[in-house]
């Protein structure tokens, strides 16, 4: 599944996409030039998996017949550019669009694969597109067509329409406009979606300088992500120490038994283990909060004080034997990669929101929340075993949970509770989901994110498409062979 037109070869849709791309929050996308039978079938079925997976399945029968009607209206538009030119009529001249409209259902019905064809020649295509955040589901039909000034106003009177009305009996018998076909599908897709509880507040259409965008927000299942962030919050609460691997701590106690102490040496092993990095800094900004380089943090501490963290004694530190790790420590180097992705990317483009040092810290930190359920207690799992149980949670919920569902919301709850500072907290909360951070900080989240989907890029989890468009502006990357380019010269500097 990607983005291309799969009109001539339809495949069997991939689930396991559909389920990466909930867990990343990116989006699925497909783009059709003529929307042929089969191919409105496959971005059904693409909605109702994706719907699923989101534990929103109670509104795939109302979704659907939405989406249909977009669909139709999309397809309709781009007909109507193909039949105005072809009668040389100017679409944006109100009596000229008037005059086209008159006979644009008959004459386009009567030949429309003519049309069709034309469209896909012209390159008028149609887009489906959904994708997850923490908050919703957006849903998206887009069309390379400029909506007119009379379109749109013709869009906006139906949607006022709309609240007129409480049944689609009623409006069968009240609405009728031939102008437009039956008129009646906006008006109608209103009424569904106040049937899975939503509203007008919840459809918009927009318009580009490029496309026509309708879309629908869709809120996440509620009690589900109630209840997932509230086994979240009481495991949080629970956690009496941090998980570290014991062949990095036993380095580190090396290099700090030494009779001077050596903070290069010290930054290096620290600088490569994300926990022993959150013990560093968990420690350092209890004292300055503005330590938040390696440098800054190991002399703000100093060499008693390190000693005196870092070791057995010590009840935060709960030490993963090589047997409770797996034998390339996954999550480890995964983190270790990310930061060393984004401190490359900030050498190469400079930010005055934060040193290439501090976004290094923020990249290894950006996924540490998975750590403590990845290698939680067994105290921990029967603690968040038997409130799923108590309060009769869906059996998804757990599952969820221990999925990292919500990581970054459940790191930003822990930096919080632990009084880091807001641009720590931030980094962690929006580097899944850099346009909806807040707007001074976004430039960070930026560096954060794509390091981090880069790793599923190469992995073959994430498709060039699916990437932030803001994000990839922004590094000046605007064809998937540029981007290539920068993974390799990465790559190469981390070999």
């Amino acid at each position: 599944m990607n983005n291309v037109d799969v009109e001539d070869t339809l495949q069997n849709i991939d689930k396991e996409k559909i389920k990466t791309a909930v867990q990343l929050h990116t989006p699925i996308e497909v783009t059709t030039y003529t929307l042929p039978r089969n191919m409105e079938m496959y971005i059904h079925d693409v909605l109702n998996d994706f719907l699923t997976e989101c534990h929103q399945e109670h509104m795939t029968e109302y979704l659907n017949f939405c989406l249909g009607e977009l669909l139709t209206n999309a397809k309709k538009a781009n007909t109507k550019r193909i039949y105005f030119k072809e009668k040389n009529l100017d679409i944006n001249n109100e009596d000229e669009y008037n005059l086209g409209m008159i006979t644009f259902k008959e004459d386009t019905l009567t030949n429309i694969q003519h049309y069709l064809e034309e469209q896909k020649k012209a390159g008028l295509y149609i887009k489906f597109r959904i994708q997850q955040n923490d908050e919703f589901i957006k849903i998206e039909i887009r069309n390379n067509c400029i909506l007119t000034k009379f379109e749109q106003e013709r869009i906006q009177e139906k949607l006022d329409t709309a609240q007129q009305y409480d049944n689609i009996e009623e409006v069968m018998t009240k609405v009728l406009d031939q102008t437009e076909g039956a008129g009646l599908g906006i008006i109608i897709i209103i009424l569904m979606l106040t049937k899975i509880g939503l509203s007008k507040n919840n459809y918009k259409v927009i318009s580009t300088a490029k496309e026509t965008i309708t879309r629908i927000d869709l809120p996440l299942n509620s009690e589900i992500k109630a209840d997932i962030e509230s086994l979240a919050r009481d495991f949080n609460d629970n956690i009496n120490s941090i998980p570290v691997i014991k062949t990095n701590f036993d380095a580190l106690k090396t290099a700090l038994a030494k009779e001077e102490m050596d903070s290069k040496e010290i930054a290096d092993i620290i600088s490569h283990d994300v926990t022993l990095t959150l013990l560093l800094f968990k420690n350092s900004l209890e004292q300055d909060s503005n330590a938040r380089e390696y440098k800054t943090a190991i002399e703000t501490l100093g060499h008693e004080k390190l000693k005196q963290i870092f070791t057995e004694e010590n009840k935060e530190i709960r030490l993963l034997d090589d047997s409770d790790t797996p034998d390339d420590f996954d999550f480890w180097h995964h983190s270790y990669k990310v930061a060393f992705f984004v401190y490359n990317l900030a050498k190469n483009f400079p930010t005055k929101l934060a040193t290439a040092d501090e976004l290094f810290i923020y990249g290894l930190l950006h996924d540490f929340a998975c750590v403590f359920t990845e290698y939680a207690t067994s105290g921990q799992k029967v603690l968040i075993e038997q409130k799923a149980l108590l309060l009769d949670m869906d059996e998804n919920v757990v599952r969820l949970f221990y999925k990292n569902s919500i990581h970054a919301k459940s790191g930003y709850w822990l930096l919080t509770s632990w009084g880091f500072p807001e641009t720590f907290q931030n980094a962690i909360r929006y580097h899944n989901d850099p346009s909806h951070a807040p707007e001074d900080l976004k430039e960070i989240i930026y560096y954060i994110y794509l390091a981090d989907i880069i790793q599923y890029y190469q992995k073959g989890m994430a498709e060039f498409y699916q990437l932030n468009e803001e994000v990839l502006e922004y590094f000046k990357i605007d064809s998937e062979e540029k981007l290539n380019y920068f993974i390799g010269c990465m790559e190469n500097g981390l070999k």
